[in-house]
């Protein structure tokens, strides 16, 4: 997995890549309130890491062998997320953990597009996260690393702040120090009309209560001292933490070296409808089929499915495990996973330039060797 006691990135903008790792740990630090986040990104060709990055940790490097033998346990081969606490020795001795520190964690692995998949711990909380959350946190992971890849891509220097902002499919914000909006995308135009989960005050950005303004005024802060230091940085607020309403926002700078003192606010959305097109189109779904991925996106249990669908909980069952044998896949969290490769959080006509590697069928998440449907 690792050669060596060191991690020699193999491609060819290896700080790119490092400083899109960091941001990412970053991200999720923030995201799932931890303190350390080891990220690597690991070639499926070969089974190495090309490039790692430490993020809230002391100086005291990990052991090798142990990412090694994380890496070829069973359970970590898989694309998703799922938690790991403190009687894990492997987890506790690459994380490090003090005495008096919480025990649960959590792992995931991302198709990472190049080749590549995402890997990363992060811990310690104090609280496990239900599987619903963790459903709203690979939603979270997956467009916060398309996101930072999409930044790291070469772009011209006489490119606007403007024309970023249409590049996003997302609703996207410029704001200054103050959260007051200076230019907006027409997606981010309506969301202000509807007032959730962000609004206007008084010109300024707002979010729906005042632990959520504080949080967006420190990040501000936070980002316009990294400007000075790093030339690019980025964090992650939540907006809502409940799984039926999840939002969060992503706060960066502006990737543009003429407005150091302007921000990007971005606010990702699940597309259920887009979302389940793309799969259906990728597999070959007929519409009734497509319709209950569609659901399955929006979070909604058969029973819910069934209710809206004027079908029996039954025959929702039934349509699930055909569709998940259609998909080669045996747990429903994986729709998302199928969601997230054929994503992009750009508009069409900027996706070939910005996301030439993405995987157009994601064969990645294929396992026909089981079909097992234990959520189903």
């Amino acid at each position: 997995m690792l050669r060596g006691d060191s991690i020699t990135p193999t491609q060819p903008d290896r700080s790119a890549t490092l400083f899109a790792l960091e941001s990412f740990g970053r991200a999720m630090l923030e995201l799932l309130e931890c303190k350390r986040c080891f990220v690597l990104a690991l070639s499926r060709s070969s089974g190495f890491a090309t490039a790692a990055i430490r993020v809230g940790f002391d100086s005291v490097q990990p052991s090798a062998d142990v990412i090694t033998r994380l890496m070829h346990r069973p359970d970590w081969r898989g694309n998703g997320l799922f938690a790991v606490d403190a009687t894990d020795a492997l987890v506790t001795e690459l994380l490090g953990r003090d005495a008096d520190e919480a025990g649960h964690a959590l792992a995931g692995r991302l198709p990472a597009g190049d080749g590549l998949d995402l890997v990363f711990l992060a811990g310690w909380r104090s609280l496990a996260l239900s599987a619903a959350e963790i459903i709203c946190v690979l939603r979270a992971a997956s467009v916060i690393w398309a996101t930072t890849k999409g930044f790291m891509q070469p772009r011209n220097e006489s490119l606007t702040l403007d024309a970023v902002l249409q590049e996003l499919s997302f609703p996207a914000f410029c704001v200054d120090h103050r959260l007051r909006v200076l230019e907006s995308n027409d997606a981010g135009r309506q969301m202000l009309l509807v007032k959730n989960p962000v609004r206007l005050d008084h010109g300024a950005l707002a979010g729906p209560n005042s632990l959520v303004n504080n949080l967006m005024r420190h990040a501000l802060r936070e980002m316009l001292a990294s400007r000075s230091e790093r030339g690019w940085a980025n964090t992650i607020i939540p907006l809502s933490t409940d799984h039926r309403t999840f939002a969060f926002a992503w706060i960066g700078a502006a990737p543009a070296e003429r407005h150091l003192d302007r921000l990007l606010v971005v606010i990702p959305q699940l597309d259920t409808a887009a979302g389940a097109k793309r799969i259906a189109t990728a597999f070959g779904l007929p519409w009734a089929e497509e319709r209950i991925v569609m659901r399955i996106l929006a979070g909604e249990p058969p029973w819910r499915i069934g209710q809206r669908l004027d079908l029996t909980e039954a025959t929702v069952r039934t349509y699930i495990k055909r569709i998940m044998l259609k998909l080669g896949i045996n747990r429903q969290v994986e729709f998302f996973l199928l969601y997230i490769l054929t994503f992009s959080p750009f508009v069409e006509r900027c996706r070939d330039q910005l996301l030439p590697d993405e995987i157009p069928i994601p064969r990645s998440c294929m396992k026909p060797e089981r079909f097992q449907h234990e959520e189903a």
